[in-house]
């Protein structure tokens, strides 16, 4: 990899509870219910099978309808598609360590006991994510550097020295963009093992939305002033990174260093823009591909979530209308 790892300074305070009562019985539940949903990837998952040779479904692929795709040999097409797979899972793989990190910073600085105790269970959530990727990723092909868009959003949430935009941050718009992800994938690979390992990690993301929508109803209300507004700022900062823009006919945010996977079956970047100068058609294909992620994206977890703890409101509504996905919500 480019690099090994990334250091995070923070100022995060830590803080103890000496009340060990529960004050959200709604969150106990949820801890009990974290508790009674624990699988092992070594045991649960049966790991002996072969994967697919056709990792990802590449009917379902713009490319596959250019002649670019054509082109190649039958050996580069399924190298393709598996180490784009790899490419994929990688960032999936990447990004369930920064939530490994974040909610181990949440057990030290969030100031309820029950949402320490949520909080630490998603750690070990977390860690079990990371075990089953980094199986998965090293039977299929190899782990791929993480995109820089992924890494500066996951570098923003751990360097903020409070807990509530790392709640934000990772609970809202990282989980919700993980489940997108996962639910992407799940509907585009043909691979049986794949599938199953991502309906486990499903099920405990949607845990992990929950808590956070917990814990942030209760912790915004409680922010006035330049508080506030420092979070409303933040969550639609995280937000922004998500969506590519073209600036000066470059593009710029989203996830787009999965052109590397290109190169390596012998495409370069100059073959790519080639094809789309000739057939706008692929183009427009991937750029309806994209939208559709985006309405998994925001539509169905990230607006909602930011709607319900006002978040989204009269003040920042026209900055999300001005990125595009509020028109999205409006055509879902």
């Amino acid at each position: 990899m480019a690099h090994d790892h990334t250091v995070v300074n923070t100022d995060l305070e830590s803080v103890f509870h000496w009340d060990y009562s529960v004050k959200f019985p709604q969150m106990d539940r949820l801890y009990e219910n974290a508790k009674r949903d624990q699988w092992n990837v070594s045991t649960t998952i049966n790991w002996d099978r072969p994967i697919e040779n056709e990792v990802l479904d590449m009917t379902m692929m713009p490319m596959f309808q250019t002649e670019l795709y054509r082109s190649l040999s039958e050996e580069n097409k399924y190298q393709l598609g598996r180490k784009f797979a790899a490419w994929r899972l990688s960032q999936f793989l990447h990004g369930e360590q920064g939530a490994l990190m974040v909610c181990g910073q949440l057990v030290d600085a969030v100031p309820d006991l029950d949402a320490k105790m949520n909080a630490a269970a998603q750690v070990f959530d977390e860690a079990r994510h990371v075990e089953g990727f980094r199986k998965y990723i090293t039977k299929l092909d190899r782990i791929y550097p993480i995109d820089p868009t992924l890494e500066r959003l996951l570098t923003t949430v751990m360097a903020h020295d409070r807990w509530e935009p790392k709640y934000v941050g990772m609970q809202v718009v990282a989980e919700g963009l993980a489940i997108a992800a996962f639910r992407f994938m799940q509907r585009e690979t043909k691979d049986e093992l794949l599938k199953e390992l991502l309906e486990y990690i499903m099920k405990d993301e949607a845990r992990h939305v929950g808590f956070g929508m917990l814990a942030l109803r209760d912790a915004v209300t409680k922010l006035k002033g330049k508080d506030k507004k420092d979070l409303e700022d933040f969550a639609f900062t995280a937000c922004d990174m998500m969506v590519t823009k073209v600036v000066d006919g470059v593009p710029k945010d989203g996830f787009l260093s999965g052109s590397m996977v290109f190169e390596e079956v012998g495409i370069s970047m100059k073959d790519v823009e080639d094809e789309m100068h000739r057939n706008p058609a692929w183009a427009a294909a991937e750029n309806d591909m994209e939208k559709q992620f985006n309405s998994f994206l925001f539509v169905d977890t990230i607006i909602p979530c930011l709607r319900q703890i006002d978040l989204i409101n009269d003040r920042t509504e026209s900055w999300y209308q001005q990125l595009g996905v509020m028109q999205l919500a409006s055509a879902a």
